[in-house]
Formats: C-alpha cells, structure tokens, sequence
C-alpha cells in the first residue's frame, strides 16, 4: 500500500460513518477524536443498558445490540450491524473484544477497516507466551517462567525450578486480570482451576502460563506507535506501579523514580521498537516491563490495542493518539518523529472507579445523585458519569480518568490535590478520597512506589470519604423533615407531621456592651492557690450556674445543645459567676448519644465564647466520665483532657470511699491551673450523721494531702470541699450543723453547696448553708428552673442578701439578659425533652431518687408498662436504704432503682399485686421489727426481696465499687442476693478500692481497633471518647463523617425538620452561609421509602428517606417466649442485647449464662434454666467486636433450648446425636453400642 497523507485520510472518511464497537469512557474518548478533526459520523456500540449512558451523548448514532449485557463480545452481530449501516471502520476501544485476533480479521472479510493492527501480528504480541519467545530471539530480558502454557502437573514442575512465589497469567489476558499469585504449593492446584476459569470467562481462552513473581519492582510502560510502512515512534515510559489486585490505579510519565535513567528509557524504548519492527506490527501498542530496584528490566507483556492510560502521554507530549491511530489504520505515514514530537509537561492519571478501596476495592453501583466535575489549568478528564446517572452493576467500575499535568512533578501534585478536592460524586462509593491519601503520601511525593506500594500502606486506607459538610448537612434536613422528628436525639417518635411547630422567631440577642465585655473577671486564672485566697477574703458568696450541665441533665436529659449553649454562653460569662458548669459525666455520654458532639470539643468552644469564667466539670470517681471503674491509666488519660479543658474539677464518689478518687487527685492536684475539688455525697438518713461526715472531710483532706504532700492543714488551702446533696434532701437544720462543723474543723477550706429542689427545700436550705459558712453555692437561670434541677439565681440571691443580710456580686442585669436569651430556646427542650414526670416530689426524703434519675426512672417504669407498680417501686426503696446504706447518686441511682423494680415487677409476675403488696409488708417488718424478735416466717420471707436483682447490685454487696460508707449489710442480704453461693460471698466482700485489681488497658491496642472501625486515625479527644463510651463514640464519629456538625442547624429544623416550601438558612463549620429549601416529600413507596427533593444553594437534590417499614413482606411481630415452656428463654425486660454466648447446637448445663441484657445501664444475665442443647439463637450480638447492640423487648424470645442429647459415648467425639436409635456416631463413624 503507498503512504497516504494525513489530509488525504481526512478526505477519505470525512461525513462517513466510524464505529466505536465499545462503550463509556473509551467509546467517548474515541467519538471525540472522530467528531473533531476527521468530520466523520461517529458512531458508538451500544447495550440496552448504555442507551442513556452519559458517554452516549458523544456519539452521533448510536448502533443498539440489544437486552444482553455482554454482546459487545459478539463479533458476528456487531459486524453484521455495521455492514447494514455502512460503516467505513470499526475502533474496538480497549477492554472487550480490542485484542481478540478474530476482530481484524472479520473487519477484513467484511470490508471494513480495523482501526488497529492486523490478526497475526496481533497474536503475535498479544499471546504471551508468543511474545516470550520472540523477545528471547531478540535478546530482550523475559521474567522466568514457562515457555507456554502449562498444566498443573507441568506448573508444579516450572515452580520447582523457579522457585515461589509464582504468579499464574491467561495466555490471552491482559488489563490486569486473569493473574493469580501462589506462595505457597498448597495453593497451586486451587489457584490453577480459578485463574483458568477466570481466563476462560474473561477471554474466551483458559491456558494459563507460570511466571516468576518479582518482589518490589516497578511496572514500566513503553507506549509506541507504528505505521504500515515501517515507521515507529516510542514515548518516554510510563510509570504504572500503583496497583491493586495487579491492575493499575495511578499512572505517572515520566517516571519520577531516580532509578529511571536516560540510559535505561532508551533500552526500553529500543526494546519496545524492536518487538513492533520484528513482526511487522502497525498502530498502537504498549509494552510493558517489570524493572528491578537495580534498575534491571523483565518483559512481561504486549498490549495491542489503545491503553486506559495513554491520555497521560496525548498530556505530555501535547499529540492526539487516537487521530494518529485512525488515519495510521487509513495508511497514512506516521507524522510523528523525534524532531517534531517533544516532551513538555509531566502528567498523572487516577483512575476514578466506582469502588470502596476500604473494603478491598469492592465494585459498587447504583444512583449518582451529584456530580460535579474538576477543570481548571492542567486538567483533563474522560467521564462516564453524571447526576442521575444509575451506573450499572453490568460491567467495569470506572467511572472516569482524571489527568493533572504541568511543567514538573510538584506541579502536578499540586494540579491533582486541586482537582480530586473539586471533584465530587455522590451515592456511590468511589476512589477519590483514596487517590487523596495517596498523592499525600510521603513515600509517592517522593517518587519511591512500587508494586507493593498499596499492599505495604494501609494508612492509605485510613480516611473518611466526606462530601461537603453543607451537602451532609442537607441530608440530615431532609431525614429529619421526611420522618416528622430526629432519631438521633434518641427520644422515640416524639413527634409527627401531624404535630402542631412551634412558632419559628429569631432569636433576640441583647447588647452586651463593650464596657462589660472588657471587663476583667476578679477570679484569678491559672493559679489556684490565688484563686481560693481571693473567695476566701472577698466576704461574699459566690455561686456557680449550673444551667447548662445538672439543670438542663435533670430537666431536659442533656439533650441541651452546644449550639444554644452559644447563644447564652456570652451572657452567662458577663453575669460575675464564680464558674460555669457545662460538663459532667452523664453530660459527657449524652453529647455523644443524643446530640453528636464532641464533649471536649464543645468545652473548648465554651473557652472561646466564655473565656472570663471559670468552666467546671463534675466527674465520678473510679468511672471518670463512664458508667464503670475504669483502669488507673485510663483515669489519668482522662483526667489530662479534663484539666486541659476545665478549670474546676468536682470529683464525687456514691460510697464516700475516696481512695477512689487517687488515680484522679494525683492528676488534679499536680497541675496549678486547676482546682480540684472532692465532694462528699450527702444523704438524710440513719446513721448520716454531722459526725460522719467530718470523718468523710477528714479522709477526703488526708488522701488529698497525700496525693500533694502536704498536711491536712495546708492542703485545705489548695482544694474546695464539695458538699452534694444529688437527691436534694437533707434539711436546713442538718446542712447547717454540717457546714458549721466543718468551718469549725477546718477554717480555711472553701466549701461549696450542690444542692437539687426536688423535695422544695432548694432557698432556705442553700441559704442556710451559706449563712453557716459555705462560701460557693449552685444555681440556675429561672428560665431553666424546673423540678429536679438548682433553684433560681436571683431568687437564691434575693434570699441571701434580703433575708440573711449576706452579700453577693453578681450583675443581675446580666443574669436577666440570659434568663431572656434562655426562654426563647428552652420552650422546644419543654416540648420534646422535658420528664414526664415532673413537680416537686418531698417524698424524695424517704426515697432518695437523685435529681433527673427521679423522672427518668419513673418514667422507665411507664414506658416498661408497670406504672402501676410504681408506689411500691418507691416504697421498696424507701425501705431498702435502711437497709444497704450509701448514697443514691451515680451509678448508686440506677443500682438503686434497678433492684427495686427488679423486687417489684418480679413479685408482680410471681403472684400479681398481692404478691407485691406481701413483699413491702416483709420489708417493712424487717426494718421494723428488731432481729431478735422477727418470726421464722419473717426470716424465711425476706429471702425473696433481693432474689431478682442484678449484678450490679451483687457486686455492689461484694465491695466490688469500694467500701459501703456504714459497712455491709446483714448476711440474711447476701443469703437473698445470692442464694445458695451467700456465704462464698460474704468470704469474697471487700472493703478495698476496685482500682487495686484493675489491670492497665492497652491504650495502644484500642487504638487500633477504633482505628480498624473509623478506618482513620482518630485524634487523640476521639479515642478518649472510645475508651469511654465505645459505642456512643463510634457512632458521634460517624454521624459526624456522614451528616457533619449537628450544632449548625437551627434549634427548631433540628427538633421538627422543614415543613415542604420552608426555607432556612444555616452556615457550615467554616462560616461558610447556605440556604435551603424543601421543595416536596412523596408518599411512602412500597419499599417504605420517601422521595424528598430539596435545592442546597440553586443546586436541586433528591434524596430517599426511609419513614414507613416496607409494605407486603416487612419484618414480623418478634416472637414471644412461652413463659410455661422452660426451653423458651426469653428478655427479661425491655432492653437492649449486648452479647450473646451460646450458639445452635452449643451444650449448655443449668445456671450456664446465656445472653446479658443491657437494662437501663445496667447488665443483666440471662442463665439457662435447664441444661439442653441450643436449638435456635433469633438475636445475637457482640458489642466488644461490633459495638452494636440489639434491641429487644420484654418477653421476647431470644434463645431456644432443646432436651439434653444423646452423644456420642467416643470420648474423643462426644457429639449429640441426631437420631436416638442409630448404630453408628455419623460423626466419628465408631459403633454406639460398642462404646456403651
């Protein structure tokens, strides 16, 4: 054939049609070269499924192949289409049908032009084990292996002389597939028949080769390019060693690696000329080598076809590789030569798949529901993407190619972090935020990648696929809005679209002026022992606001959020508080439970908007900010984080047992920015006395003392003593003989009054404790002021200054302007948050039930369905603290309630009211009657009053949370508790702190596992967290990753959603402002799904909620244990499964435990009442490995047992049987009767 001229080939095809027998990102790129400088028709393949592809709309016809996914592999139906249409050429793009010899071959005999190389030099290149034998003629390096393909018998033989590891490749594969890597012989002859049938499935050829595996190489790539009459041209490599599962991720010429020198680039470029020349091959091709650290080259293969990857070499050399390979398949003369085609520009490709890199790169599909593509200087992009595309599950996962290029390779990292931080696209998983990781990797900036470089960083896996927080943000809107109310914020279904709003206001802001602003605070910072000198001259008292911690935790469930802690913040930092009290251990859990917050993050938010007053936390003990006793070192963990964070540290213990407290003093009392402040619990009860408590201060000053090393008079200089009366019952009279006594004692020790209103004793009393010396007290704003909470501040403050002539220095201006700040918020915490319960409650005198955990409690027994137990719920408690003695605050309180609703709804169950009314009788004859003189019958009956506690309860008997403050109980409590085990019991009790026997937690190796969960490093506030709260943590972090920063949305959007045509506004944690709009909810589908359609600034979303359980086929009534059969073992209460023992076909003996129930915070074992064999497990869970619980109900079936089994009479079997009368053990194959 005579050369032909570029413009002759132009003339030729001009107007005439040029299929693209492929389709997305290929069959684009190749229309798009047809289109712009041939004038041809371009004309593109295309499935029934790719009709509406985005890549369609670069084709001018489209030839449709029908229903079947795959039938861009008949050749015969493709060519037989195109013949009828009149196509001049066929381009087959890559993957598919591009390097199947039959293709040119067909074209051939239809008459049609290949747009690519003819059949047998082809195969030729293409077959590797062909290719292999040529290069050896032609002296080029091979990697060792086969000389062709083998079987398993002749690959056992090749791996003997090659030695492993190995890898198994299709003969006719390429892309990267149909590769096997073996390690270990074992594996061959699996790998074998796998790679086979890969190979066979994916090419249409199952032989297989072996080749040596090279460690830590770099995978090079020649691109060349060949005319039909002897031209070639090779380009600079491409480096292409960022791989996954052998198949190429990141592509990069020229190589940035040293070991890349111009020496070498031209033995490869005249190796690859060589191969082309040798067996007359034209168009293009890639030849690929595998080169050593040592710089020492290996072949491993040809591609005859164009590459996913030669857009970086079309931006490097600024030429058009599919123009040159059409009008080279015309004959047209190679343009290029090394005088008119020089490189310019270094260039990358990331290829953006759809897959999740974090789950092995598994493939995903489905609806696109936002795509907005990079641009900008340098960038070039081939997509088959766009919004509302629904990418199909049929084929390949990219998605598109993303090419950055400039005049260096810094540049380029520049261009590409740009670019990836443009690019977004959303409702599928996909490789962007992994292709960020990598381009920031220390070791790919620097150039020193290779093969293994994935394989080797799994910190590259370590990231949070985030789109922009407004956008998440939207999302949670649209959620909320769709279900009528927030599940988040953990209340139920509190609400409706039926649900009458609140009126939507903005909120009024008072002035504070700059003169207030810049006023000093009195309080010294940073220095404690200035600090308690000053409260302790001024002649004043001084008062703590506690609004926004124990007012808002008793009276709104902490629900109270960050956001609106923002907005009377700044008033309450102006009022000329002593401190603020914003933390707290309950407040800690819940900011993660309920309201998605960061709890240190949000202390240093308070910093920030409240920087004069002194912040406060009140922490517990052994359990710090949990629910548990926590390991010493996880004590002083997180205590550095408190302290770095508050200034005041009230630290409290339920028994008074203050060796509990030492992990924590030794931490406080160590730093001078701090002040620690022990609090001694109080209670109004037998054996209390004002004499105990002074020997409480005593201990309290001498372990304190010891921590700091100093006296006990000296160091009463340097701590506050707090005195927390959490139930809010002890009487003016006897918090007044208590303060005096202990100024008295200690006359220079600082005292401050906690003090609830539950029984409506709040102002005298406080008043009373302030006139006998204590120079702290605790209130709040009377906006916030409810039942279980502090009493008001200006009331308090009126009391004491008009009534008992003290002197206060608080700016009450101040104080009203928050208070007013306050009640434009608190209304939606009314609605939605507010107790059941609610009033004061003076019984609370008798019952004891601290602050919030009155209501919440109570109304525990409501949503259980006994509220009309509960009079005697609270008689029982009445009657048991005279029994076990200590006081009723966290964890005390829940230990407390548990056991007497565990009393009460057992009897209940036992023999109904009466049963229960018959219990309370015994109790009150056993703390009436003197022991000596109760009846037998009496000792007998009291054995059932603790029968149905928890462990909880038990452990606390045994010591097991520290000394009990009046000592143990009668045994006749352990003989109830226990049962049978009582007296092992009574042996086991200790009076030692429980930090003695705690073992240090590995720190490191949580780490770890948050890391594994979050798939991301987490800062070290995230991991104090986890050691925590693991399961709230994880799910705040997530939550957090998914929706972005609740505190950002308006309090009523966060509580009642958006009502269809509202419009809002809100601004992101970048001071970034939005505005959205919900534009319409559906009816729920079939699938119980919403369609909701919102627009996020001008830009229209659509988004499906699930709001209804799915209609015909949803999940059915969980089924319920029969109470009468004894194999049926059900929950013992509403509650929720954390871990689950037993497996089917497991051997349980009786008294085996089971399951445990999380009730109420609060474990209970669930034990099998008989032995059997486990027939069914219908929930089960395992929150140390998943951090997920189950919720069940009441009575719910959860496990099923069976009789014991017959087994198998082999020692060495011992299985149960499935049948009774076989001879034979179907398991060890031993006769039965002979074993007998």
């Amino acid at each position: 054939m005579a050369a032909k001229t570029f413009e002759q080939v132009l003339d030729e095809v001009r107007g005439k049609p040029i299929l693209v027998a492929n389709r997305g990102i290929p069959a684009r790129r190749i229309c798009r070269a047809i289109r712009e400088r041939f004038a041809a028709v371009p004309v593109m393949t295309a499935t029934d499924i790719d009709k509406a592809a985005p890549a369609a709309s670069a084709a001018q016809e489209l030839l449709l192949l029908g229903s079947d996914p795959r039938a861009y592999l008949d050749l015969d139906l493709i060519i037989a289409k195109a013949k009828q249409r009149g196509i001049i050429a066929i381009h087959p793009g890559w993957g598919f049908a591009s390097e199947d010899e039959r293709f040119p071959q067909k074209c051939e005999e239809a008459g049609i032009t290949f747009i690519g190389s003819k059949a047998d030099s082809m195969n030729l290149l293409g077959n590797k084990v062909q290719v292999r034998k040529i290069a050896k003629r032609l002296g080029i390096p091979v990697v060792p292996g086969s000389e062709g393909a083998v079987d398993v018998p002749a690959a056992r033989k090749v791996v003997d002389e090659i030695t492993l590891p190995i890898m198994l490749k299709a003969e006719g594969g390429g892309g990267g597939r149909g590769i096997f890597l073996v390690r270990e012989k074992s594996e061959l002859e699996d790998a074998f028949f796998k790679a086979s049938a890969m190979a066979q499935a994916s090419f249409g050829n199952p032989r297989l080769y072996v080749e040596k595996y090279l460690e830590s190489v770099r995978h090079i790539e020649i691109q060349v390019i060949a005319d039909q009459h002897g031209n070639v041209f090779a380009f600079d490599e491409r480096d292409c060693s960022v791989q996954r599962n052998h198949q190429k991720l990141v592509e990069v010429t020229p190589s940035p690696w040293s070991g890349i020198t111009p020496e070498l680039r031209e033995r490869l470029k005249e190796y690859s000329r060589m191969l082309v020349r040798e067996v007359g091959y034209y168009s293009l091709a890639t030849v690929e080598f595998l080169v050593t650290p040592q710089g020492e080259p290996f072949l491993i293969e040809v591609n005859t076809r164009l590459q996913v990857e030669h857009g970086i070499t079309e931006s490097r050399y600024g030429v058009d590789l599919v123009e040159e390979q059409i009008a080279v398949a015309f004959g047209s003369k190679l343009r290029l030569t090394d005088e008119n085609t020089k490189p310019s520009h270094v260039a990358m490709q990331v290829r953006i798949n759809c897959e999740d890199p974090q789950s092995n790169f598994a493939p995903n599909s489905g609806l696109i529901t936002r795509y907005v593509s990079p641009g900008g200087p340098g960038v070039r992009i081939d997509s088959n993407l766009s919004a509302g595309y629904e990418f199909p599950p049929n084929y390949d996962s990219a998605g598109s190619l993303l090419i950055a290029y400039g005049r260096d390779w810094q540049k380029v990292l520049g261009i590409m972090d740009r670019a990836l931080t443009e690019y977004v696209v959303g409702g599928v998983k996909t490789t962007i935020p992994f292709f960020r990781q990598v381009i920031k990797h220390p070791a790919f900036k620097a150039g020193m990648f290779d093969t293994g470089f994935i394989p080797s960083a799994p910190e590259l896996m370590m990231y949070a696929d985030l789109a922009p927080e407004s956008e998440r943000l939207a999302k949670l809107i649209a959620e909320i809005s769709a279900k009528g109310f927030n599940p988040h914020v953990q209340l139920g279904e509190y609400r409706s679209h039926t649900t009458p709003r609140l009126p939507r206001q903005e909120i009024v802001l008072p002035p504070i002026s700059s003169k207030v602003r810049k006023e000093p605070s009195p309080y010294p910072h940073g220095d404690r022992v200035a600090l308690l000198d000053y409260v302790r001259g001024s002649g004043r008292i001084h008062f703590t606001d506690t609004t926004t911690r124990d007012s808002t935790q008793s009276n709104s469930g902490n629900r109270f959020r960050l956001a609106e802690d923002q907005l009377v913040g700044p008033y309450l930092d102006n009022c000329g508080f002593f401190s603020l009290e914003s933390g707290g251990g309950a407040h800690f859990h819940v900011a993660m439970m309920a309201n998605m917050t960061y709890p240190f993050s949000e202390a240093q938010a308070w910093n920030k908007f409240a920087p004069k007053t002194l912040k406060q936390i009140l922490i517990r003990s052994t359990n710090v900010l949990g629910y548990s006793p926590q390991p010493k070192n996880l004590m002083r963990l997180t205590g550095e984080m408190i302290c770095d964070n508050f200034q005041i540290i009230r630290c409290f213990d339920f028994l008074n047992h203050i060796d509990n407290m030492r992990p924590f003093a030794e931490v406080a009392l160590n730093r001078r920015d701090v002040v620690f402040e022990p609090a001694v619990s109080m209670s109004w009860a037998k054996g209390f006395t004002v004499d105990h408590y002074l020997g409480v201060a005593e201990n309290v000053l001498g372990v304190c003392g010891d921590v700091a090393g100093m006296s006990e008079k000296e160091v009463s200089r340097h701590i506050i003593l707090g005195l927390k009366d959490m139930a809010g019952v002890c009487p003016p009279r006897f918090i007044s003989e208590v303060v005096a006594a202990l100024r008295k004692r200690w006359p220079e020790l600082v005292l401050h009054y906690h003090r609830h209103m539950t029984d409506g004793l709040f102002v005298p009393s406080v008043g009373a404790a302030a006139k006998a010396g204590v120079q702290i007290v605790d209130t709040n704003l009377g906006a916030c002021v409810r039942s279980y909470g502090q009493g008001d501040t200006l009331a308090t403050a009126a009391y004491m200054e008009g009534e008992l002539g003290l002197e206060t220095s608080l700016n009450k201006a101040m104080v009203r302007d928050a208070n007013f700040v306050l009640k434009q918020v608190i209304p939606y915490y009314d609605r939605y948050c507010a107790p059941y319960f609610q009033g004061i409650d003076h019984d609370v005198t008798e019952h004891a039930m601290p602050g919030g955990a009155t209501s919440s409690s109570q109304e525990g027994a409501l949503k259980q369905g006994y509220i009309h137990l509960l009079p005697y719920m609270l008689k029982f408690l009445a009657g048991t603290r005279k029994i076990v003695r200590y006081h009723d605050v966290t964890p005390g309180s829940q230990i407390t309630w548990n056991t007497a609703f565990l009393a009460v709804t057992g009897a209940y169950k036992r023999g109904g009211e009466e049963e229960v009314k018959y219990l309370l009788g015994v109790l009150d004859r056993v703390n009436d009657v003197p022991e000596e003189e109760l009846s037998e019958g009496t000792r007998e009956a009291r054995l059932a009053l603790y029968q149905d506690c928890n462990d909880a309860f038990r452990n606390l008997l045994l010591g097991k949370f520290g000394k009990l403050p009046l000592g143990f109980p009668p045994d006749w409590v352990y003989e109830s508790a226990f049962g049978n085990a009582w007296k092992q019991a009574v042996a086991d009790r200790t009076t030692h702190s429980p930090l003695e026997k705690l073992t240090d937690i590995d720190i490191e190796a949580e780490r770890k596992a948050f890391r594994d969960i979050i798939k991301r490093e987490p800062s070290e506030e995230e991991l104090v967290m986890y050691l925590n709260h693991p399961g709230d943590a994880v799910k705040t972090v997530q939550f957090r990753a998914k929706y972005g920063d609740p505190n950002r949305l308006p309090l009523p959007v966060w509580f009642e959603g958006c009502a269809v045509g509202e419009e809002i506004n809100f601004v992101d944690s970048a001071g970034k402002p939005h505005q959205f709009l919900l534009v319409s909810m559906s009816p729920a589908n079939d699938a119980g799904e919403s369609v909701v359609r919102y627009v996020l600034d001008s830009e229209i979303f659509s988004q499906l909620v699930k709001v209804a359980p799915p209609k015909n086929g949803g999940s059915g009534v969980a089924a319920m244990a029969d109470p009468n059969d004894k194999y049926q073992i059900g929950a013992p209460s509403n509650g929720d499964l954390w871990v689950m023992y037993v497996h089917p076909g497991d051997i349980v003996e009786e008294g085996e435990e089971l399951f445990n129930v999380s009730i109420m915070k609060q474990e209970k074992a669930v034990l099998a009442p008989v032995a059997g064999i486990v027939k069914r497990v219908l929930k089960t869970a395992d929150y140390k490995e998943t951090r997920k619980m189950e919720t069940v109900r009441e009575g719910e079936l959860i496990v099923e047992l069976g009789p014991v089994p017959r087994l198998c009479t082999n020692e060495a079997c011992s299985r149960p049987l499935p049948l009774d009368d076989i001879e034979f053990c179907p398991y060890c194959g031993e006769r039965l009767s002979r074993l007998a």
